[in-house]
């Protein structure tokens, strides 16, 4: 596969950080050892690579934990002996428990971004309890730490961790009627929007089932799908549970939150 084909199977994404991730690959196979984007990439991405061939090489993706939206990715030649690698990546926690204020998500964030920092160097986020839980670039934690003292008046504490101290996502689970398992439906349903507006958001290229850009309206949803909402959230349709006296679908959905 050449850099044009490559380029144009990810044609709704940032062209820049596609190119990065070629240039990347032909680096693997010039060297022919692995090595490690210096970027998290989006779930359409790293989803698709990890289940495609691209020119022999293997994709071994790395984020937050088993849920998490944004991976780090290794590209390695084909039968390459990986171990000994450690993804450069750590994990973090910033504890900003406090008598006085709730700590949220978009505290955290907007505070690490205003520091002047790509998203991309960062993977997701879970904050529970005004604690956040994070994973970075190796060479961009020592930034942070020493830059952020406060989430906005409350002071905060640092420290690194391991993975496995990373909690798993939480989710909730709701029972939702909808009138086919139409992807159309199933999006109004379990966002609030229209049909209308949730055909929108579909032709923008703001949904995703399964990792994977989903603009066709008509197509069909099954048990175990997940579907990715941008700006509003993650769900998966965990089973069809009957149908309603009106004849519609009863089913049971898993939100993350």
């Amino acid at each position: 596969m050449d850099k044009k084909s490559f380029l144009k199977l990810f044609k709704d994404n940032d062209e820049y950080m596609i190119s990065s991730l070629w240039n990347d690959i032909e680096l693997v196979e010039e060297i022919e050892t692995p090595i490690f984007t210096k970027e998290f990439y989006p779930p359409a991405i790293w989803n698709f690579l990890e289940k495609n061939n691209i020119n022999g090489l293997k994709f071994i993706c790395k984020g937050l934990n088993n849920d998490s939206e944004k991976k780090m990715i290794m590209i390695v030649p084909k039968d390459y002996d990986t171990d000994g690698f450690d993804f450069p990546i750590v994990y973090f926690k910033i504890d900003g428990q406090n008598k006085f204020r709730e700590l949220y998500h978009k505290d955290f964030l907007g505070t690490i971004m205003s520091l002047g920092m790509k998203r991309e160097i960062m993977g997701d986020l879970i904050v529970k309890n005004s604690i956040c839980f994070g994973v970075i670039v190796d060479e961009k934690y020592g930034i942070i730490e020493q830059e952020v003292k406060k989430i906005g008046n409350v002071p905060v504490k640092f420290e690194k961790i391991t993975e496995n101290e990373i909690p798993q996502s939480e989710f909730k689970t709701e029972t939702l009627l909808v009138s086919s398992l139409r992807l159309d439906s199933f999006v109004s349903s379990v966002t609030g929007l229209s049909r209308q507006k949730s055909v929108d958001e579909l032709e923008k290229g703001n949904i995703l089932l399964n990792y994977n850009i989903e603009k066709d309206k008509s197509a069909e949803i099954k048990e175990g799908d997940i579907l990715t909402v941008k700006k509003v959230g993650k769900f998966k349709f965990e089973e069809i549970k009957g149908e309603s006296k009106k004849n519609k679908i009863r089913i049971n959905v898993k939100k993350f939150i």
